[in-house]
């Protein structure tokens, strides 16, 4: 769960700028602009042709793993993978991830952990804080190069980085919706492969953009799963239930416990994923619950 970096500029890409290919001829003068807006041209209609035929989600791994028994610091372990976000952007975790469940409890304050208590019937437990599990981009500024200095500063040692990693973050997002609806997940609005000719047609007439279509401010409408004040790109990876002691009784400032004799549960069920029938794997896949325990 990391800050964004501030030396790493905005990928263009979240404007969805128009397709525009650099023109190039003997004796025209090319500079930093013209190479961004080469590589902005060929990520863009990547991530188009991967947005528009492929959709959004999980494509490869990524499984959600709760704490081990006996864990006091309760490790989340999140395996490698590779997904496409919202805007057809390619997201690859390479190593295993852990988020420690006890510190980031620990690190929370009260009202925030009452926030995100909810009750049987909307959780499995008797009392619970859930969470949901993000994954979106993180650009980080990899080395430095020397420049020229850009807007009002006069400078000749002036750097910047040289080379823009394409790195990913996760995200714990407390679910603080009260009332007796559930908790918001996911929703897929494709037709089944067994659909009528028309549902399919009418799909596709209606889908263009897949559902990206921009806000009044410039960024992504939220889908259901998306909590306000969040990245609206991120992907919904797990519900994580964290079970707590808390009496219904409690006055508002007593602070939930956790539970440790009760296990962390994990759903990787709700999430989007991207399946493709007709992919070659090669090899036998390791199965798993997808809710644990």
């Amino acid at each position: 769960m990391s800050e964004a970096d501030p030396f790493a500029p905005i990928d263009p890409l979240e404007a969805a700028p128009p397709a525009e290919r650099v023109n190039y001829a003997t004796g025209v003068l090319l500079d930093a602009e013209d190479f961004r807006d080469e590589q902005t041209y060929h990520r863009g209609r990547l991530a188009a042709a991967l947005r528009h035929l492929a959709g959004f989600g999980t494509v490869a791994g990524l499984r959600v793993v709760p704490p081990a028994e006996n864990d006091v610091e309760l490790e989340l372990g999140v395996a490698p993978g590779v997904a496409i976000d919202r805007h057809g952007r390619l997201l690859e975790l390479q190593t295993s991830q852990c988020i420690r469940l006890a510190r980031w409890f620990a690190a929370e304050t009260t009202p925030r952990l009452r926030a995100a208590i909810h009750r049987t019937p909307r959780v499995a437990v008797p009392v619970a804080v859930v969470v949901d599990v993000f994954l979106s981009v993180l650009t980080c500024a990899r080395g430095k190069t020397p420049a020229f200095a850009t807007g009002p500063f006069d400078a000749l040692d002036a750097v910047v980085p040289s080379r823009l990693a394409e790195a990913v973050q996760l995200e714990l997002v407390a679910r603080t919706e009260g009332g007796p609806d559930p908790i918001p997940t996911p929703a897929n609005f494709w037709p089944a492969a067994d659909a009528t000719d028309d549902t399919k047609l009418q799909a596709v007439l209606g889908s263009w953009d897949g559902g990206t279509a921009g806000s009044s401010d410039g960024g992504l409408d939220p889908l259901a799963e998306h909590v306000e004040g969040h990245d609206t790109a991120a992907l919904f990876l797990a519900r994580v239930t964290i079970p707590v002691v808390l009496a219904e009784a409690d006055p508002s400032t007593t602070r939930p416990v956790l539970d440790l004799t009760t296990p962390v549960s994990v759903d990787n069920s709700a999430r989007p994923f991207v399946f493709l029938p007709g992919k070659w794997l090669g090899r036998a896949f390791a199965a798993a619950p997808l809710i644990q325990p």
